[in-house]
């Protein structure tokens, strides 16, 4: 039996499915920065990346295709909790609080508390400047509502998480540390974990029932606590060495601008009690699914003909800590920003099964919707609902690039499928179950194609004039 062309979506599957095989095996350690894990990942993809034809992209002699990114691994140290009622102090229940800090040190005397139930980027500075607010936990979205929250001035968040079992299983996580950039300046950030049983015993299981009730209630605001609370945390620092991996396919008109690819390479790691194999976070989905993508694409674009503009792929580190290997290559890039014409991030991408719509994340935001939308109808595929993709803009690598104004979209069969996310949001984001083996590939291998339109599209000077820088 003759093997199915290159270009078939079954032969395109199957390519996926060996790349996520490897770099979400157990071996790979769950592909943590700084770790064994990293080195793996990083020589993988390079081989990939170099036997598909790609050259370095780094621009740096001294660092040929990894990009050096320093992180501060801030691994929690102490932690102490008091809260009050008047001249009354409240005792949670042992093991029910736990306080991190982003710094050596935060304390916080006494301060009021505020109940703002599921709110976030929606809320008055006003309502939240001095305090501490306690938030609803809210799966997967709570690390974008605690920044939201700290962003309007709360003193500190605290999130109730459904019951102690949770509390534990993320307490875990968190003691394996947290990364930031080194020499970031954005000043030691205090947050903290409570169980159902302790925020019942300090406002009382009436109480919270009645707030919580109120929390999904439209038109919510903010419910002030007759309770203040000083809470004080210490950490410990030390510097991660870690690398983005840039390549390059060079184009035919070296002053004509670049396409970007990028895809985020970490994950946690051990993120569970224990170190067997059982206690890995693989991250299959998020993100060596994207990685797939990625590798997919540059062999089929390396083996076609030239194109005018060079072509980079980016694999990031560290963006489930803050897209910081995206912000670390924006400060420092390879290319002057402003003369990427178009970029694209492939991330959670294998969701989604064969014939579904296409969704762009960060629609609205560049001047590259129009072209998009073309090249989607153009393949014969349907457009889905870019409101809900939206909702995840924020919380993938095209952020940091948008930021700095490089016109970055996410398009994907998977964001425009609300059903199949929303599941796999519910039972396997970053949680242990996110394996090789529970992946649909079938949207994934129609989204190389798009991709591989999309890339050819943009580094035409016929077929993109008005983007020249």
């Amino acid at each position: 039996m003759d093997s199915a062309p290159a270009d078939s979506l079954d032969a395109i599957e199957s390519e996926l499915a060996a790349d996520v095989a490897v770099l979400a095996s157990n071996e790979f350690e769950g592909r943590r920065p700084g770790t064994d894990g990293e080195a793996k990942t990083l020589r993988y993809l390079a081989q990939q990346w170099q036997a598909a034809g790609l050259e370095s992209g780094t621009n740096d002699p001294a660092n040929p295709w990894f990009a050096p990114v320093a992180l501060q691994l801030i691994t929690p140290e102490h932690f102490e909790a008091a809260f009050f009622r008047g001249r009354r102090k409240l005792t949670p229940p042992e093991g029910s609080v736990r306080l991190y800090t982003s710094g050596r040190r935060s304390l916080l005397e006494r301060s009021p508390v505020v109940f703002v139930g599921r709110k976030g980027q929606a809320l008055d500075q006003a309502e939240l400047a001095g305090r501490i607010a306690i938030m609803l936990w809210d799966h997967p979205r709570q690390v974008e509502q605690r920044e939201a929250l700290l962003e309007k001035g709360a003193a500190a968040v605290l999130a109730i998480v459904p019951n102690g079992a949770e509390l534990a299983e993320l307490a875990d996580l968190r003691s394996k540390g947290s990364y930031r950039l080194a020499g970031a300046e954005d000043g030691a950030q205090l947050d903290g974990l409570v169980s159902r049983e302790g925020a019942e015993a300090l406002l009382g299981a009436e109480r919270f029932a009645e707030l919580s009730a109120a929390a999904g209630r439209e038109g919510f605001r903010p419910v002030p606590l007759d309770i203040e609370a000083r809470l004080e945390a210490t950490s410990l620092s030390r510097e991660v060495r870690t690398h983005n991996l840039i390549a390059r396919l060079p184009g035919r008109l070296p002053n004509a601008g670049a396409v970007l690819l990028l895809a985020h390479w970490d994950h946690f790691g051990h993120c569970a009690e224990g170190q067997g194999p059982d206690a890995i976070c693989n991250g299959a989905v998020d993100n060596a699914s994207g990685l797939a993508v990625l590798g997919a694409v540059a062999k089929r674009l390396a083996q076609g003909p030239q194109l005018d503009r060079d072509v980079y792929f980016l694999a990031t580190t560290a963006e489930e800590w803050g897209l910081l290997g995206a912000r670390a290559f924006a400060q420092d890039p390879p290319m002057p920003l402003d003369t990427i014409v178009a970029a694209f991030n492939v991330d959670t991408i294998a969701v989604a099964p064969r014939g579904g719509r296409v969704a762009i994340v960060g629609h609205g935001m560049t001047a590259l919707d129009r072209e998009v939308e073309r090249l989607v109808a153009s393949l014969g595929r349907e457009l889905g609902d870019h409101d809900y993709a939206n909702r995840y803009v924020r919380r993938q690598d095209g952020w940091a690039l948008l930021q700095h104004d490089v016109p970055t979209l996410m398009v994907s069969s998977a964001f425009a499928d609300r059903d199949a996310m929303e599941a796999y949001i519910r039972d396997r984001y970053h949680r242990t179950g996110d394996v090789a083996d529970a992946i649909q590939f079938g949207g994934a291998a129609e989204d190389v194609l798009l991709h591989l339109a999309l890339v050819r599209h943009f580094a035409s000077l016929s077929g993109y004039q008005a983007a020249q820088p």
